[in-house]
């Protein structure tokens, strides 16, 4: 009984962190609809849109809100799980405008870290300044002083057809570079994989003729 008793003593904060919990959980299906489900609205047969995502997490912020006024011990929770939300506002739905490109691309992320990390063993130095000279004909550069606006005007001045073929071209020149790293730390595994698809060429040509 001893034990029992003291364990209830726990019991409100348990409820609360799970309620807590719970508040995290609905915005993870809200933001990601269609892997979660049916959810305020959301129909897994439609394909999310930016609208209809800011919509449904705007009016469940709003109903959080609504709960902290009466809730008072849940306001600080409440608060910064609102305040995170809203300074990404204006970028935090961008993903849903183009739904053919992934949110995030971790192979080319994991690709130019991979690069940079051989520029900094080559030089010795954390500079990546000589990447930039080699690789700058696809690397971003941010102004500081360009609004979120100008730099979406910016954008929408390419059409996903030009995107497309420029994204094809970063492709054949990402699978050059590796295959010249390759050949550097591993000529004799480059130089067999060489000699294995002249073979297979070879031999769907003669089947061919």
């Amino acid at each position: 009984m001893a034990v029992v008793q003291r364990r209830n003593t726990f019991i409100p904060e348990y409820r609360r962190l799970k309620r807590q919990r719970n508040w995290l959980v609905q915005l993870d299906r809200l933001f990601d609809p269609v892997e979660s489900g049916p959810s305020r609205g959301h129909d897994t047969q439609t394909r999310p849109t930016r609208r209809s995502v800011q919509r449904h997490v705007g009016d469940f912020l709003a109903d959080l809100e609504l709960h902290a006024l009466h809730n008072p011990q849940d306001a600080k929770v409440v608060a910064h799980i609102c305040a995170t939300i809203r300074q990404r506002w204006p970028r935090l739905f961008a993903c849903y405008a183009w739904p053919e490109r992934y949110r995030t691309n971790n192979a080319m992320e994991t690709f130019f870290g991979r690069l940079r990390t051989r520029q900094r063993q080559i030089h010795g130095r954390k500079s990546v300044h000589e990447f930039i000279l080699r690789y700058g004909e696809w690397a971003a550069f941010i102004d500081p002083d360009e609004s979120f606006d100008q730099l979406l005007y910016r954008l929408q001045s390419f059409d996903q057809t030009e995107y497309d073929e420029e994204f094809d071209r970063f492709l054949n020149a990402q699978r050059r570079l590796q295959t010249i790293h390759r050949f550097r730390h591993q000529p004799k595994r480059c130089l067999k994989l060489l000699e294995r698809q002249w073979s297979d060429a070879v031999r769907r040509k003669s089947q061919k003729s």
